[in-house]
């Protein structure tokens, strides 16, 4: 039985290796959206407070976090004309150069042979 707990647990682990390496952006967004919520909660429950620091702690709260909504949004649409951006140039580089193109990925394809070549070779 208690092999079957850590055999469970050890694929769950795995699991979410494997979907934070294959899924950084979206694993960073979704744990930002939570510390949002989280800060958001914080916010509403600090809303009925009659102290006066505590009120003057919910607005710092409130203006960082409009700030950090703002400065995603932004940094999202940033990212993506930058991804963009560089598709296109790499477009125009193979349409310019496409024996080039088609060498380097010849070497590259070689070089990644012969690595995976010698770690699977028998010493």
């Amino acid at each position: 039985m208690f092999a079957r707990v850590t055999s469970r647990r050890h694929l769950q682990e795995r699991r979410a290796a494997r979907v934070l390496n294959e899924r950084p952006l979206r694993v960073a967004n979704e744990e930002l959206r939570i510390l949002m919520s989280n800060v958001q909660d914080l916010i509403d429950r600090l809303g009925t407070a009659a102290d006066p620091e505590l009120k003057r702690l919910r607005k710092q709260a409130e203006a960082a976090l409009a700030r950090a909504r703002a400065a995603i949004g932004d940094g999202g649409a940033q990212l993506g004309d930058q991804a963009r951006q560089l598709t296109k140039q790499g477009q125009n580089y193979v349409r310019r150069r496409p024996l080039t193109s088609v060498g380097v990925v010849a070497l590259g394809m070689l070089a990644l042979g012969l690595v995976t070549g010698r770690a699977l070779a028998p010493d």
